[in-house]
C-alpha cells in the first residue's frame, strides 16, 4: 500500500513537472509569435514613456511629470528603462517575464509544500501553469509578473529564513515592489501578524520595517531630487477613487469620464494644476459624493467584489486588443452585438479559473478547520486585505492576479484532499 502511494506520488511530481515544460514551451512559441506587436493600453503607455525617458537620457519622473494628470509605476518605468540601457530593446521584457514567472512557480511550489503538502504544492503548480491568465502573463510589459516576484521572495524569504539579512533584504524588495505598485503595505502586514503569531524576535520587526522605511526614504528622496516633491509610489489613489465615486460609476475602471464635462471626473484647466492638486481634488469629490451616496457606495462596493473575480483572460488585451470594450459600454449606450461577443471571449478562456474559484470556495468552508492558523495567516491575511481594499477603489479583473496565487493553493489543497478520501474509500 505504502509503495502503491508513493508510486502515485512520482507519478504526480512528474506530471507536474511535465505540464510545467509545456506551459514554458507554450510562452516561448507565445513570444516569438507576438515579439514585434505593439502593445495597447497601460502596458503602450509604459513602454512609451520609458522609451521617452531613456532618450532623454532621463529616470522617471522628473519635473516634465509635475502638470501630468497622477505618477503611476514609477518602479515600473525605471526597470523599463534600465532594460533600455541594458539591451537597447524592450522586446527582451518578454524573456524576462518567463524566467520570473519560473521563479513565482516555484515559490508556490514552496508555499505549498510549507503551509501544506508537497502533493498539494505539485497540483497548485499544474493549476498556476494552465491558467489562461498566467499563460498570456509573459506578453505584456505590466506590473503583474515583476510585483508578484519581489512579494513572493520577500515573504518567502521571511518565513523560511530567521535571518536579520533576510530580513533586511526582505525590507528593500517589500519596498521596491511597492514602488512599481502600491499594495505592499497588504503583505507587510500580514508578514507582521504572521511574525506575532510564530513568534518571532522583536529583531526580526526592526530588521524588516527599518529596511522598508530606509528604502523608502531613498527612492522618495531620488524623486525629490528628480521632481521637487517626495514620492515613493504610484499617485493614483485619487483618480482610481473618484471613477467608483460619481453619478456615473459602475464599479469598473471608466476613463472615458475624465472627458465628459458633465462627470466630477473632469476637472478645468486641468493643465495648470500639478499631479497632487488633481489627486486632492478627485479625492475630495469622491469623499463628498460618497458621504451623500453612502448606500450607492456599498453596493457599488458588493459588485466589486464579483466584479473583481469575474474573469481571468485579462492578461491578453493589451496584445489582441478589446481593453476598456466593458468600461465604454457600461457607462455608454452599450452595443448589446460588441458586449455579448466580449463577455463569450471572456467566458470560453476564463472555463479553468471558474473551476478553480469553486474549488478554492468549497475547500475553504469546507476544510477551514484542519488548517493552523499560526501559519495559514500570511495567505488568508494577504486575500482578504487584498480584496477587501482593492475593492475601496474602481476595480478591473487584473487585480486579482497578486492575490491569485492564494486562492491556486487552496484549490490544490481541496484536489488534494479529494484525492486523499478516495484513496481511503478504494482501501
Amino acid at each position: 500500500m505504502i509503495l502503491k502511494l508513493k508510486n502515485k506520488f512520482d507519478i504526480l511530481g512528474l506530471f507536474a513537472i511535465s505540464i510545467v515544460i509545456i506551459a514554458l514551451i507554450v510562452q516561448c512559441v507565445l513570444i516569438v509569435v507576438f515579439w514585434n506587436v505593439n502593445q495597447r493600453s497601460d502596458q503602450g503607455l509604459y513602454i512609451r514613456m520609458a522609451n521617452e525617458y531613456f532618450l532623454n537620457n532621463q529616470w522617471y519622473p522628473d519635473k516634465r511629470e509635475l502638470y501630468s494628470n497622477y505618477l503611476f509605476a514609477p518602479g515600473l518605468i525605471n526597470y523599463f528603462i534600465l532594460q533600455l540601457k541594458i539591451f537597447g530593446t524592450l522586446k527582451i521584457n518578454m524573456i524576462i517575464n518567463l524566467i520570473l514567472n519560473l521563479f513565482i512557480c516555484f515559490y508556490i511550489f514552496k508555499f505549498g509544500q510549507k503551509f501544506f503538502s508537497k502533493k498539494t504544492a505539485y497540483i497548485a503548480i499544474i493549476i498556476w501553469s494552465i491558467l489562461y491568465s498566467n499563460i498570456m502573463i509573459v506578453l505584456p510589459a505590466g506590473t503583474e509578473i515583476p510585483f508578484l516576484f519581489l512579494i513572493l521572495t520577500a515573504s518567502y524569504l521571511c518565513i523560511n529564513y530567521r535571518s536579520s539579512w533576510c530580513f533586511i533584504l526582505s525590507g528593500v524588495l517589500f519596498a521596491i515592489a511597492n514602488w512599481i505598485r502600491p499594495l505592499s503595505l497588504i503583505f507587510v502586514i500580514s508578514i507582521i501578524v504572521y511574525f506575532v503569531l510564530n513568534r518571532y524576535s522583536y529583531r526580526s520587526y526592526l530588521n524588516l520595517v527599518g529596511s522598508i522605511f530606509v528604502s523608502i526614504v531613498i527612492i522618495g528622496s531620488i524623486s525629490k531630487h528628480q521632481i521637487g516633491i517626495f514620492t515613493f509610489q504610484s499617485s493614483t489613489s485619487g483618480v482610481n477613487l473618484i471613477m467608483t465615486a460619481n453619478d456615473k460609476a459602475y464599479g469598473g475602471v471608466a476613463t472615458i469620464l475624465f472627458s465628459d464635462t458633465t462627470s466630477s471626473c473632469y476637472i478645468r484647466n486641468a493643465n495648470n494644476l500639478t499631479f497632487i492638486q488633481k489627486d486632492s481634488i478627485w479625492k475630495n469629490r469622491s469623499f463628498e459624493w460618497i458621504r451623500k451616496h453612502p448606500s450607492k457606495y456599498a453596493f457599488l462596493y458588493l459588485k466589486k467584489l464579483v466584479g473583481l473575480f469575474i474573469e481571468d483572460s485579462w492578461s491578453d488585451r493589451p496584445i489582441l486588443g478589446g481593453d476598456g470594450t466593458i468600461g465604454n459600454n457600461m457607462v455608454k449606450k452599450p452595443n448589446s452585438n460588441v458586449l455579448m461577443a466580449r463577455i463569450s471571449h471572456m467566458f470560453v478562456r476564463s472555463i479553468v479559473y471558474y473551476l478553480v474559484l469553486i474549488l478554492f470556495v468549497f475547500g475553504i468552508f469546507k476544510n477551514i478547520k484542519q488548517y493552523n492558523i499560526n501559519q495559514h495567516i500570511f495567505l488568508l491575511l494577504s486575500l482578504l486585505l487584498g480584496v477587501f481594499s482593492t475593492c475601496i477603489f474602481c476595480v478591473s479583473p487584473r487585480y486579482h492576479y497578486p492575490f491569485l496565487f492564494v486562492i491556486v493553493l487552496y484549490a490544490a489543497s481541496t484536489v488534494d484532499l479529494f484525492i486523499l478520501k478516495r484513496s481511503h474509500e478504494n482501501t
